[in-house]
């Protein structure tokens, strides 16, 4: 069986990977992401999950190596993970009663088959209004500091904020744009199971 090794630390992207049934490692590819920046989110996205799938091919030639990268932007705010209690509480508030757009990077390296592909895709969300009680009881129960935006729509709380979803599903709950984690699979000949 070949070796798929998952560059990222993210539950999500476990999870999500985990529910096809295949084996796979788990090693996470210590870059630092705010070096890597472009002026289009699009391809910084796309840019840093790269980064991460690339380092980790490096070391790994034969293995098939997927990344994702993820953020959101609200006109000219990029939203990454917040440093601490305040930045989260900033970035739902400015996220409240908003549309925005969730960019999740996707990198695919198989070089046994001369695979080497990534993208972005591009979610449009809409949070519902968040009020200040709310806000400050989320950010006191939840794991805010480790989501990008503050916010994972793979829980069952933060799920509740989100009104719209136009896009990716799985790129926007978990990360990993999976329409395109199977898709690439299929063309590594790697054998999916339900």
């Amino acid at each position: 069986m070949r070796k798929i090794i998952l560059a990222s630390s993210s539950r999500q992207r476990k999870n999500i990977l985990s529910a096809l049934n295949i084996p796979f490692d788990v090693v996470a590819a210590d870059i630092d992401e705010k070096t890597i920046r472009d002026p289009d989110p699009e391809k910084q996205a796309e840019k840093i999950a790269r980064a991460k799938a690339e380092k980790i091919a490096a070391g790994k030639p034969d293995a098939i190596v997927i990344a994702g990268d993820t953020f959101s932007v609200l006109d000219s705010h990029i939203l990454e993970k917040p440093g601490n209690a305040a930045e989260a509480k900033a970035m739902l508030r400015l996220l409240s009663g908003k549309t925005a757009v969730n960019y999740n990077g996707f990198c695919y390296i198989d070089r046994s088959r001369d695979i080497d592909y990534s993208t972005t895709a591009v979610v449009k969300f809409a949070f519902r209004v968040m009020d200040e009680m709310e806000i400050e009881n989320y950010v006191a129960k939840l794991p805010v500091t480790e989501w990008a935006a503050a916010f994972s729509p793979a829980y069952p709380y933060p799920m509740t904020v989100i009104a719209r979803v136009e896009g990716s599903l799985t790129g926007f709950t978990h990360g990993l744009p999976m329409e395109l984690v199977v898709e690439y699979l299929k063309k590594s000949e790697v054998a999916i199971k339900p």
